[in-house]
């Protein structure tokens, strides 16, 4: 008999199975494919892997403004490809280790729950007191004439096995999945087409945040329509709502993740009482680190019944490439709607002198605030992964915006832009020009 039965290693998965032995549960495992689920093996470590080796020939190609010569500047997309194969492959075998360090049975089958305390694979039944469900997302495929061209409308588990370039693309989808890999593929050269649905680039973001990326998609030559979907496709033709057609090699589905969501309370509990469901699942939140902190508070209502505190506000995000953008908490369209009072600055990324030494002044940040806490943060910036962690803290802490106006930010370096941002609230900013 088993405390807990974890099905899927993905995040989620395998942070719960650490967690709950680490808090004294003997714990089991399943995995029907590779241990680290989707963002480990298809999602976010591939792609980051990807994207190092796009901003590295990014950097050489406009070397010579650096004062550095780098002479016929050529990669091997094949070659850049194995090395994120490699990469997942290395984290993955340590990843397994780590989990088998802390007694963790794994069972590398495909596993059913068939009662409240039993699950099954197709060599052996396991008795557990709770289970917890953590199977992830798989890729949206969306069909164009009632079918699915799996020779050229690609998903993004697709285009990690792509060995070649093509050389040109319609991505379907502006969110994270679409934007990373428009800017990867549009840096190695293919041309690039964005189509998104909804009214605006990024469609949950902040509509300054939206506004910049359009900037941005067009400075790298990148085109894209909005409120347009794909209404046809005939060999390698598209046909787009809006009347344009499009000549491309392929397209790549960019468009959300899809899966059977189960149903939870607060406490992350499915209609059935010792079985619980996290990460992209339950569908309320489908980020990692979403999934990951899920698995910490369910082990813990499990083992001692303290009450999730789970805050969906609270949870960070960032769209990788050059410059990141990231985000937390409330849109400034959303406290509009609200009817919330609030306070906000803008503090452009060009004014700070850790930009401009490295060339990389593009970007802002924008913080929405009331006087005794802050509502959201929105950053276009180089290191705007690491900026949004601090706004994450002082939010969980509920830091004022003027307490946090005493931290001492080091110089030179781009978080000196959140200490701006708020002084900038209180219209106090010390690098912008007093107009």
């Amino acid at each position: 008999m088993f405390d807990l039965g974890v099905i899927g290693s993905g995040p989620a998965g395998y942070v719960a199975a650490i967690r709950a032995s680490q808090r004294g549960l003997k714990v089991v495992l399943f995995e029907k494919n590779q241990i680290g689920g989707t963002c480990l093996n298809r999602g976010c470590i591939p792609t980051k892997t990807i994207l190092h080796s796009c901003n590295v020939f990014s950097e050489l190609k406009n070397s010579s403004k650096l004062g550095i010569t780098a002479e016929n500047i050529s990669f091997d997309f094949s070659k850049i490809q194995e090395r994120q194969k490699t990469v997942s492959e290395k984290i993955r075998k340590s990843l397994t280790n780590l989990i088998k360090s802390y007694g963790v049975t794994i069972v590398e089958e495909e596993a059913t729950i068939e009662a409240d305390n039993v699950i099954k694979t197709l060599t052996n039944i396991y008795e557990v007191k709770n289970i917890i469900v953590a199977t992830g997302s798989k890729p949206n495929k969306i069909t164009f004439n009632g079918s699915y061209n799996e020779d050229f409308v690609m998903t993004s588990d697709d285009v990690l096995n792509m060995t070649e370039l093509p050389s040109s693309i319609l991505i379907v989808g502006t969110g994270a999945i679409g934007i990373e890999w428009a800017r990867i593929l549009s840096t190695f050269g293919v041309k690039v087409t964005l189509v998104e649905m909804l009214e605006k680039v990024i469609p949950t973001a902040d509509y300054e945040v939206s506004d910049r990326v359009v900037r941005l998609l067009k400075k790298s030559r990148i085109d894209f329509y909005t409120s347009t979907t794909i209404q046809e496709i005939q060999g390698k033709m598209v046909t787009l709502s809006n009347g344009k057609t499009i000549d491309v090699d392929c397209v790549l589905l960019g468009a959300g993740r899809k899966t059977d969501t189960i149903e939870v309370d607060k406490n992350f509990k499915t209609e059935k009482g010792n079985v619980f469901a996290i990460g992209d699942v339950n569908r309320i939140s489908m980020l990692a680190h979403s999934g990951m902190r899920q698995a910490e508070e369910v082990v813990e209502y499990i083992v001692s019944g303290k009450e999730s505190h789970f805050d969906k506000n609270l949870v960070p995000s960032v769209i990788y490439g050059t410059p990141e953008i990231a985000s937390i908490g409330k849109t400034e369209q959303e406290l509009q709607d609200s009817g919330l009072e609030y306070k906000k600055s803008f503090f452009p990324i060009s004014a700070l002198g850790k930009a401009y030494a490295d060339d990389k002044i593009e970007g802002f940040v924008k913080i929405l605030a009331t006087e005794n806490e802050i509502l959201g943060a929105h950053i276009i910036s180089e290191e705007a992964s690491a900026m949004i962690q601090q706004v994450s803290i002082a939010m969980v802490n509920k830091l004022s915006p003027k307490k946090l106006q005493e931290v001492i930010f080091a110089h030179p370096t781009y978080s000196e832009g959140l200490l701006e941002g708020l002084f900038a609230l209180d219209k106090i900013a010390l690098h912008i020009p007093n107009n």
